[in-house]
């Protein structure tokens, strides 16, 4: 007992040094740390419900705005040469709603994501100065998965997941979301937990990280099986071609190759792989309704979620799914719809140009990491952020409304990871070339870092 009084005693002195370290720290640094850990809560608790979904963001700006006021010199933003692209998004979103057939239900639809998705890619992108920063992060996206992942098993086990008490639905896992959907979020919060692998690789051998990773993975993987979403498996599926093209592991085909097998494992797991399911699919309708759409509104759209009042105004309405339906499911023809042709312009811009922005400062970085001599493994957990944003292009092949909130926030969390990861990234102004041949010494050992 006296013992256990005497480390009570030198835990908390411990705890009151650290938080009078914290009160003299400057306060930049207090503003920061308190940028960081509401991100990093908020990464973790992500699958909770809507209610940490709004507050959170909402909280993390604060904490932004109080950092910006000290370091504003210092911030990723400042230094992001790229930043002209985040106004072709805002240019999107603008037409979306101001030549919307209804500007007041555009306003509210498109404005849902202002405090949650919008801000996103501002708040995650400060929040990696370093490597121990970008690890963090790394470690809140498995600890994500992993406890959503759990909750899949106990409600396949005893028919309500653990957090809110939700059932399955029409024979899928829903997790804590009360919705299939639960695997598109699983799949797209599974990319970045790959890095997993390498954080172990640095302590352990190839067999026990295998059985480690698989551990700690294999809920998650439990859970997007269950969950029987098709355009879950795609992002996965994806994300591992991505991976083969961006580390220079084989050409485009064969990444290619790797992904549609990938893709058919998945879906065979799922119990989906059938043909006829994917033919009788009632995606097909909604997508030549969201045509017959942008064909009416060519130029700047019919306004942002005004795709049901749209088709039913043609005396349209779906084969296959309720007539209340919302969206085309497709994230392209959702843009295409509601913002035109102009519109869609910015908002391609704002996607490729930032998938291609993080693919030219990557690469480079990575392959040196993997081939150069370089130690660490900081460029591998960056490569998984980019995946996962540009996964989610995938996933929207087949997936929801652009302005799905949960869905867009996801993946302008990765986006916002990753920009701040190549802007703050060791070598990063190399990141444009790889190390040039000539400095290679006599003896044939590569440069140093």
């Amino acid at each position: 007992m006296y013992n256990l009084l005497e480390y009570g005693k030198a835990r908390l002195a411990a705890l009151r040094g650290q938080a009078e370290a914290f009160r003299q720290s400057p306060p930049a640094e207090r503003w920061f740390s308190c940028l960081f850990w509401s991100f990093w809560i908020s990464l973790v608790t992500f699958p909770m419900g809507y209610a940490i979904r709004d507050v959170m963001p909402v909280v993390c700006l604060v904490f932004l705005a109080l950092y910006y006021r000290h370091n504003w010199q210092g911030s990723v933003l400042r230094r992001l040469g790229a930043w002209p692209l985040f106004v072709c998004f805002g240019l999107m979103v603008i037409i979306g709603v101001v030549f919307s057939g209804n500007v007041g239900s555009s306003l509210l639809h498109a404005g849902s994501g202002l405090n949650k998705g919008f801000i996103l890619p501002f708040i995650a992108m400060e929040c990696v100065r370093n490597e121990k920063d970008l690890l963090r992060l790394v470690w809140a996206s498995v600890l994500a998965v992993f406890w959503q992942g759990l909750d899949g098993i106990c409600q396949a086990l005893t028919g309500k997941d653990f957090l809110m008490g939700y059932p399955p639905s029409s024979g899928r896992l829903t997790g804590s979301f009360d919705d299939y959907e639960v695997g598109n979020y699983i799949a797209l919060a599974l990319i970045p937990a790959f890095s997993l692998w390498y954080v172990l690789r640095q302590y352990f051998s190839r067999l026990p990280t295998l059985l480690l990773c698989a551990a700690t993975l294999w809920p998650a993987f439990f859970l997007l099986a269950g969950a029987a979403s098709r355009s879950g498996a795609l992002a996965i599926a994806a994300a591992l071609g991505l991976w083969c093209l961006l580390a220079g592991t084989g050409s485009r085909v064969k990444s290619l190759l790797f992904a549609v097998a990938a893709l058919l494992l998945i879906l065979l797991a799922q119990g989906r792989a059938r043909m006829d399911e994917v033919l009788d699919d009632g995606r097909w309708s909604l997508w030549k309704m969201g045509w017959r759409i942008f064909l009416e509104h060519p130029w700047f759209g019919s306004g942002a979620g005004q795709y049901n009042t749209a088709f039913r105004a043609l005396g349209l309405s779906p084969e296959k799914d309720l007539i209340t339906i919302s969206h085309p499911h497709n994230l392209y023809l959702d843009m295409l719809y509601a913002h035109g042709l102009v519109g869609f312009t910015f908002g391609m811009i704002f996607l490729l140009g930032f998938s291609w922005w993080g693919y030219q400062h990557i690469r480079p970085q990575l392959l040196a990491e993997r081939s150069y001599g370089r130690t660490g493994i900081y460029w591998h957990m960056t490569a998984w952020f980019w995946i996962g944003f540009v996964a989610w292009l995938f996933n929207g092949i087949f997936g929801h409304d652009f302005y799905r909130v949960w869905w867009l926030a996801l993946a302008m969390g990765h986006l916002g990871v990753m920009i701040g990861a190549v802007i703050n990234g060791p070598a990063a102004e190399n990141a444009a070339r790889p190390a040039p041949v000539e400095t290679v010494n006599k003896a044939g050992a590569p440069p140093q870092a």
